[in-house]
């Protein structure tokens, strides 16, 4: 790799280490601390910085540029308290592995003073702010050591298990003059690409001749750009396919589901969430199960797993796959369940269709209806980033061809997450139509989004799914059960009185759009949408859209006004 010597601030360190990390630009929300920063940005031009109006919002766009643009991310936050504001956006990346630098300033809070503003406590280091949410942490004091522990830091988020870390700049260091280095990129270290022979032999063997055989796929297929081997093999075995709850992303949707019971399972880069109780331990009536995938802590940490492999999924998927042999495919019970698996696909494809097509006259539009609407007239190739639990995902066109859609969403739920993840999708993938769909409560942790959307020009199509609901909450109330149910009240998750007005908010922060409250205007709508963002403009749909599941007709919350 290309070595340079160079002289400069600390700051300048850093942002000449950046550019050799083939870092493009920076998510920040900015702070006087880092002023070394960021008067290198000026000094050593390359790095745009892509200013956020919030700490999590500068989190959830760099996640959505990492897995859109599958690289690394970079963030610039504001001291420790800066750390704090976006550690729920934080916790999503580490939950889902998102390979990303966060860094901010730190300041001296032992030698004199220690009860600063915006600082770590006296006697704590502000790496503890994020200790349980990161890979590793490292503090930085001395200029010198800039671009070495930056380098340390690209290196162990991008080495598998791929997730985020944290180094703390001290302001004195980002500041310091006449600081030599050696600038040199660094890549993860290049793992072991195959298990042993009699281990591929084995999974093999137990996928071949299974008589009801599950492959439960997972993110890190994606990741590892692993789409063709998985469909490869699938296809050839005639294995039913499961994914995690809302994953689109990892197996196209209009593939066949998966069967009742299963003698192997075999699951390739699934990232299991947990709930606390008994139904963790998955496949108990499986014969053998196989987990291949990047996280060594994910692979039998849980359910136990009779073989385990921990590597790149795709080198794995591609040694099985060359296991295949012509005279396969005349093994009469592949054959057999080939044809139904087809015929079982080919049905609930249709059903789901005919489903979406029941809700047309529905007022307020049922999700259902939008869904399917969505699919026929938004681009091909669309980029989707998903923050909502009841959108119908399951009826958009998600697949691995370059016409179908892709999906980007977090795993790890905390709200707030989708419209810096479009930003940052559509910065990483600057040549797809980006969709920012997103249900009503969510909007609210991250509206200012809509302010850099427009800065930037970047042309994404928000839809908001407007039901007045925490819908999700609401249903697990009712599940609960106890006098919510009963009484069919549910606290604090009804979001009308007032109603938001969701076209205004962008409105105020210079993106255009449209409320859309009948199903006859809906394509005519979305259709306006598109015409917006392939001019190169952000636009905004506010849909009503009807609450679906348990308790879905009430809108009571508790009345209260400071004065009446």
């Amino acid at each position: 790799m290309e070595k340079k010597r160079v002289f400069g601030t600390g700051g300048e360190l850093l942002v000449h280490q950046l550019l050799a990390q083939g870092v493009r630009y920076a998510f920040t929300n900015t702070g006087s601390a880092e002023a070394g920063f960021f008067n290198a940005l000026l000094t050593v031009p390359g790095v745009q910085p892509i200013l956020l109006l919030a700490e999590s919002l500068v989190l959830s766009a760099a996640d959505g540029y990492a897995k859109a643009a599958h690289k690394p991310a970079f963030v610039n936050v504001h001291l420790a308290a800066g750390t704090r504001q976006g550690s729920g956006q934080l916790q999503n990346a580490y939950f889902d592995g998102t390979p990303m630098v966060v860094t901010a300033a730190m300041r001296d809070v032992g030698s004199y003073g220690d009860h600063g503003a915006l600082v770590a406590s006296g006697g704590f280091s502000q790496m503890g702010a994020v200790e349980d949410i990161t890979k590793r942490r490292w503090e930085v004091w001395e200029a010198g050591g800039i671009p070495t522990v930056t380098r340390r830091a690209f290196k162990d988020a991008t080495t598998f298990p791929t997730g985020p870390v944290y180094v703390a700049y001290a302001s004195s260091a980002l500041e310091a003059t006449n600081v030599e280095a050696v600038i040199q990129a660094a890549d993860p270290p290049h793992t072991g690409l195959l298990p042993d022979s009699s281990v591929l032999h084995a999974i093999w063997d137990a996928l071949l001749n299974a008589e009801k055989p599950l492959l439960v796929c997972g993110p890190d297929i994606g990741a590892a750009g692993a789409e063709e081997e998985i469909l490869a093999l699938a296809e050839r075995l005639a294995l039913p396919v499961a994914t995690g709850i809302f994953d689109y992303a990892s197996f196209p949707v209009h593939h066949p589901y998966s069967e009742e019971s299963y003698d192997v399972v075999c699951c390739i880069g699934y990232r299991q969430n947990t709930r606390g109780n008994p139904t963790d331990l998955r496949f108990r009536e499986a014969g053998t199960v196989i987990a291949i995938g990047h996280d060594p802590s994910l692979l039998g940490n849980t359910f136990p797993v009779d073989i385990a492999v921990w590597g790149n999924v795709r080198h794995t998927l591609a040694a099985l796959n060359a296991s295949w042999k012509e005279a396969h495919a005349q093994l009469p019970h592949l054959a057999r369940r080939a044809a139904a698996l087809r015929s079982k696909g080919e049905q609930r494809m249709q059903q789901l269709l005919d489903e979406a097509h029941g809700h047309a006259g529905e007022q307020p539009i049922h999700p259902n209806y939008l869904a399917h609407v969505a699919g026929t007239v938004l681009p091909e190739g669309t980029l989707v980033v998903s923050e909502s639990f009841r959108n119908a995902d399951h009826l958009m066109p998600f697949g691995f061809d370059k016409r179908q859609w892709r999906l980007v969403r977090t795993f790890g739920a905390s709200l707030g997450h989708g419209i810096g993840a479009a930003v940052g999708a559509q910065l990483g993938a600057p040549d797809r139509p980006v969709v920012c769909s997103v249900g009503d409560g969510a909007v609210m942790y991250s509206a200012s989004g809509f302010w850099t959307m427009a800065r930037y020009g970047l042309p994404i199509l928000t839809i908001v799914w407007n039901n007045l609901n925490y819908q999700t909450v609401r249903t697990n109330f009712h599940t609960f059960g106890g006098e919510m149910a009963k009484q069919k009240k549910y606290p604090e998750v009804y979001l009308g009185d007032p109603d938001i007005d969701f076209v205004m908010l962008a409105k105020a922060q210079g993106i255009q759009g449209a409320a859309v409250r009948e199903p006859q205007a809906l394509e005519a709508a979305l259709r306006r949408g598109v015409e917006a963002i392939s001019a190169g403009e952000p636009y905004l749909l506010d849909i009503r859209v009807a609450t679906v599941g348990t308790g879905a007709e009430s809108i009571w919350h508790q009345r209260f006004k400071l004065r009446d």
